[in-house]
């Protein structure tokens, strides 16, 4: 991604390992059609760290509102703002383009879809598929002018034609039923992204999570966790929308409690583990800012050690998330180098993003104690002493 918010130039969040000898949190797929079985590899998690106002955020932001614009292009009328649009303000690219790329596997098929907007229109848009191994274009646009590839064959003109200047071809063609389109444009649709507005809204606790719940074995996990992480809380219920606890009292009788009576970080865990069992039990991606808001830190431990056990994570499932958290870089979370994901910004207020792996001289190791002695960079520099004295001065007059 480039151009959006505080990130300037491309930013990068890579779930590659950097180091196949090292099989820890790796998941490893083959395609069993490609020329010479095609194997791919992904991290089950990756953390992103820096100080405030470095642009954690806005890396998650932009997965979210990325994800947005793709599943609801085909609502923009003519001469409607891309939403999307919100670059780089320190310098004089609020009149150039931005661009975003995603690389997903889907049925153990990589695929590349690319776009490169203004606020006004999409300047280019492609999809790649890779499934013998070896690059193909499904379409390319620039501009106005579109492309195909292998299949669109009978509807690709009649698409073009009804996609305009500030709608994606992807999201015009998965309307239409196209095969390849539909599940590139499912897949992005379903990366599960909860920035700092919605997980910590006061509607998150109350509302995220009860469609999940229809899901009876999802519930019963869920219930069977709460019981377990000693909330006090025994059961709990959702009916039209609305959750309601249990307790037991003296005698071992269960007594109803209003939701809004438990702490919200007991609120919180109840809302937020159902979303974690859902993920892992499709393989999807969830992507959450500011993760450990309102968690204990054993419980936050515990969610990030879902992802990374391989005998639970067997569908492949991804947990990206923002955090200040250090105790989850502790060795005993078992996180790798090229997992940990350090933002800062650079002298002209740009984002930068690199990972432990990319440091010269860092292996494996006490990441939580070099992290807050600062060897890994992406921490704040806080002129402490020159506001001590400005500090005492003001106390004193």
């Amino acid at each position: 991604m480039s151009n959006f918010r505080s990130i300037n130039q491309m930013v990068e969040l890579s779930m590659i390992p950097s180091d196949l000898k090292n099989p820890v949190n790796v998941i490893k797929r083959t395609n069993p059609e490609a020329s010479k079985n095609k194997d791919y590899y992904g991290l089950t998690s990756a953390a992103i760290y820096g100080p405030n106002a470095s642009g954690k955020s806005n890396i998650i932001r932009a997965l979210y509102e990325f994800k947005e614009y793709v599943r609801t292009s085909t609502d923009n009328k003519p001469n409607d703002s891309i939403l999307l649009f919100n670059p780089f303000k320190l310098n004089n690219n609020i009149n150039n383009s931005s661009s975003f790329s995603i690389d997903l596997l889907i049925y153990n098929v990589l695929y590349t879809y690319t776009i490169e907007i203004t606020r006004d229109e999409v300047l280019y848009e492609s999809l790649f598929s890779y499934p013998k191994g070896l690059k193909v274009k499904v379409f390319e646009r620039f501009r106005k002018d579109f492309s195909k590839g292998n299949g669109y064959e009978g509807i690709f003109e009649s698409i073009k034609l009804r996609t305009t200047e500030n709608q994606l071809f992807l999201s015009k063609a998965s309307t239409e039923n196209n095969k390849i389109a539909k599940i590139v444009y499912l897949e992005i649709s379903m990366l599960l992204t909860l920035t700092t507005d919605n997980l910590h809204s006061d509607n998150f606790n109350k509302k995220e999570s009860t469609s999940v719940f229809m899901d009876e074995e999802i519930l019963k996990l869920s219930k069977s966790l709460i019981q377990k992480i000693d909330t006090q809380v025994v059961d709990f219920e959702e009916e039209n929308g609305k959750f309601k606890t249990f307790h037991l009292d003296a005698n071992g009788e269960k007594i109803e409690f209003e939701f809004d009576d438990e702490s919200s970080g007991t609120q919180r865990v109840i809302a937020f583990i159902p979303l974690v069992f859902l993920t892992l039990s499709y393989g999807g991606i969830f992507i959450v800012d500011e993760f450990e808001r309102s968690l204990h830190p054993e419980i936050a431990q515990y969610i990030l050690g879902l992802f990374n056990d391989p005998k639970i994570n067997i569908k492949g499932a991804q947990f990206i998330f923002a955090t200040h958290d250090t105790t989850l870089l502790s060795p005993e979370n078992n996180l790798r180098r090229d997992q940990i994901n350090l933002v800062e910004k650079n002298s002209k207020g740009e984002t930068e993003l690199y990972t432990v792996s990319d440091i010269k001289g860092i292996r494996e190791g006490n990441f939580e104690k070099w992290y807050t002695e600062g060897r890994l960079g992406a921490v704040p520099n806080i002129a402490k002493e020159t506001f001590r004295h400005e500090l005492i001065e003001f106390i004193n007059s």
